[in-house]
Parts: structure tokens; C-alpha cells; sequence
């Protein structure tokens, strides 16, 4: 059974449902909080079931009664970080609701960039992950929004997000250095006159700008709710 699967979380979803804390054991959330500090400092090639026990002060064999793998860890570290993701009312409508959520998913996403890969090896299904698409339906289709459509607006818009998320997450990110290289660049290719006519302000918007456009043209195309 893979981890992350749709069979893997039923089977994790009802063990859990069983599951009893022991008094002055560990619990899920520490192993993954230990695991996200290595990942944030050190990269994911850093973490390993050995290295978080060690970080904890356990032996390593403890944390099998909650993750039976380094692959199930890396499945329970994705949903550990949705879980800091925290939308809200914003008062403003549909529109200003959408806007905050999926600014907020990208920051906590940006918070995370080492964690960022791992949510496109499978579908995500653990808690916190259905708890944001429970509040991303909940708010569509509040709004007004025929269910189906609240579907395509919601994975459309997560996607999204995750997209540009990887892009600067995986060094797409454009610093000041950067963009002032690539306008030189650009203005000394003579054989391509649009990208060299237009260099400075192909270089000019930063990642927070062109998802900030991108989330708004996404937006604009839905229309409203009839």
C-alpha cells in the first residue's frame, strides 16, 4: 500500500479512530514538528527516521507506532504544514475570501520551500488538507455557487497556488540580481526584437506580483454566481 494513497489514509483514518494516546508517549504532531525543523534547516536530504529520534531524544524505533517509514513521514510532514495555513472571513465577499486563503496557502507553501516538491508525489488527503477543502467548497458554494462549479473554482485555484509555489520554491524566484542580469541579457539578443524591445519590463515583476495578477485574472474568468 503507498503512502499517501487513497487506501493508505482509509486505513490510517480508521487506526487513528482507534487509537489511544499513552500517557507521556509521543504523539504524531512532535515527530512531524521535529521533522519540518531539519527539512526548514537542512534540506529534505537531511531527514531521516534515525535523525529525528535522535533530534527528539528517543531511539528511533519509537516512532514506528506512528509513521512505519521515512516515505509515511513525508507523507505526514505535507500535512503538517497545511496545517499552519489559516484562511478567514475577510467580510468583503466571495472574491476577498478567495484572495486571502490562497495568499495564505502560498505563504505558509513559501515558509516551507523544501516541503514544497513533496505535494505533487500524490494526492493530498490527510486532515488538514480536507479541512482547507472543506473551507474552500464550504465558502464557494455559501457564495452561491453551483457545486460542480465551486469544484473547478477551488482545484483550480489550489493549483494554482502549489504551481507558482514550486516555481519559486525551486529557484524561479527572480531577486534584484537576477532581473538585472536577465534585462542585459535580453537586450543583447538582436535576434529575438520583442524579448529585447521589451527587457526591462519582462524583469520587472517580482513572484508576489505575477500571482497576485494571476490570482485576479483567475478570478475575473469565473464570473459570478447566478
Amino acid at each position: 500500500m503507498k503512502a499517501g494513497s487513497a487506501e493508505w489514509w482509509r486505513a490510517r483514518y480508521a487506526a487513528r479512530g482507534r487509537q489511544r494516546p499513552r500517557p507521556g508517549g509521543l504523539e504524531l504532531k512532535r515527530i512531524t514538528r521535529a521533522a519540518l525543523d531539519i527539512v526548514d534547516a537542512e534540506g529534505l536530504a537531511a531527514l531521516t527516521m534515525r535523525r529525528v529520534a535522535e533530534d527528539m531524544g528517543v531511539r528511533h524505533t519509537s516512532l514506528y507506532r506512528h509513521v512505519a517509514s521515512r516515505d509515511e513521514l513525508l507523507v505526514e510532514l505535507v500535512d503538517h504544514v497545511l496545517g499552519e495555513v489559516v484562511p478567514g472571513a475577510t467580510g468583503r465577499g466571495w472574491r476577498a475570501d478567495m484572495e486571502q486563503a490562497a495568499g495564505e496557502f502560498r505563504r505558509v507553501l513559501l515558509a516551507h520551500p523544501a516541503v514544497v516538491p513533496l505535494l505533487t508525489m500524490g494526492q493530498l488527503l490527510g486532515p488538514n488538507a480536507l479541512r482547507g477543502r472543506e473551507f474552500g467548497l464550504g465558502l464557494l458554494i455559501r457564495a452561491g455557487w453551483e457545486p460542480a462549479r465551486a469544484v473547478h473554482i477551488y482545484l483550480t485555484v489550489a493549483h494554482f497556488v502549489i504551481g507558482t509555489a514550486l516555481l519559486d520554491a525551486g529557484g524561479a524566484a527572480r531577486g534584484v540580481e537576477e532581473r538585472t542580469a536577465m534585462t542585459e541579457l535580453f537586450a543583447g539578443l538582436p535576434q529575438y526584437p520583442l524579448v529585447r524591445e521589451l527587457a526591462e519590463p519582462l524583469n520587472l515583476p517580482d513572484g508576489d506580483q505575477e500571482f497576485a495578477f494571476g490570482l485576479t485574472a483567475l478570478l475575473n474568468g469565473m464570473g459570478d454566481p447566478r
